[in-house]
């Protein structure tokens, strides 16, 4: 995004439990947004999880075929200037606390019965710590286990 954007990118994870894949993307306050007010503390952040199910064959065991199916939003608001709005406030005192304590008080899951093609991958190399893996697109991810949890 440009200077103004409304979030600036953080960090990017992925929270794997078979079938279960779920992309991690962190959004964070910009720095032009800190004296703002309802735009939430220094270290607030929204959580975006893009929620796929993988599945392979045995006949291709390394090729992981993603359907999407949904999307979650929740919030992480560590403001401890909250503007005296407290934790029974509701939606109306989560909104002074920015987008993070909005949906910190009220995540959202969307998932339904229906799932949709999203894409596939190839596992090229893969242990405890890491995983190599090729995209349908051919591009390249190296993904390296975070040993401090930040979702």
């Amino acid at each position: 995004g440009g200077p103004f954007s409304t979030a600036k990118l953080g960090r990017i994870g992925q929270e794997c439990n078979p079938p279960s894949i779920k992309n991690v993307i962190e959004w964070t306050r910009p720095e032009w947004a800190s004296s703002l007010p309802f735009s939430g503390g220094e270290s607030s952040r929204v959580l975006q999880k893009v929620c796929c199910e993988g599945s392979a064959t045995k006949d291709k065991p390394t090729q992981v075929d993603l359907k999407i199916a949904g999307l979650e939003l929740s919030g992480v608001n560590n403001n401890d200037d909250d503007g005296g709005s407290g934790d029974d406030a509701g939606i109306g005192g989560s909104l002074f606390n920015g987008p993070a304590g909005f949906f910190e008080s009220n995540p959202v899951k969307l998932q339904g019965p229906l799932t949709a093609p999203f894409g596939k991958f190839e596992i090229l190399y893969l242990d405890d710590g890491m995983r190599i893996t090729k995209t349908y697109q051919g591009y390249y991810a190296v993904n390296v286990r975070d040993e401090n949890e930040w979702f």
